[in-house]
């Protein structure tokens, strides 16, 4: 599935890497990397200007913060950790929330296209059978 999202954003020659953590690892690298010393529940990381056939970013997920927002949104736990998976993705090729509402608004427009990807992609489907 994460094949169809990377050719969506015309990056099909590329690869990503995906990282599932829990809260105490995440927060270590949200330490390290951010300076907020808090467990989050997405990570990224892009390497955007890298060659083909090279991982065009990582991504670190918190299962357990997956979970608990999963539980909160009443909602399947894999459709949240997908929804992480496609944020975290946005972030890679350069959308960013927290440069104001135009880019947010920007960054969410693109996160609901891509998960209208994953949520009528058969793999996806055959898991609310």
């Amino acid at each position: 599935m994460t094949g169809e999202l990377l050719a969506s954003l015309k990056l099909d020659d590329r690869d990503l890497s995906i990282l599932f953590v829990d809260d105490r690892k995440i927060a270590v690298m949200n330490r390290d990397f951010f300076g907020k010393d808090r467990p989050t529940n997405v990570i990224s990381f892009s390497y955007l200007d890298g060659m083909p056939g090279e991982a065009v970013g990582d991504i670190i997920i918190s299962v357990e913060r997956a979970d608990g927002e999963a539980r909160e949104a009443d909602i399947p736990f894999y459709e949240r950790l997908f929804g992480l998976i496609v944020h975290g993705l946005v972030h890679i090729v350069g959308y960013d929330h927290v440069k104001g509402t135009s880019e947010a608004r920007k960054m969410r427009y693109r996160e609901k296209k891509l998960m209208g990807l994953v949520l009528e992609h058969p793999v996806f489907q055959a898991l609310i059978e």
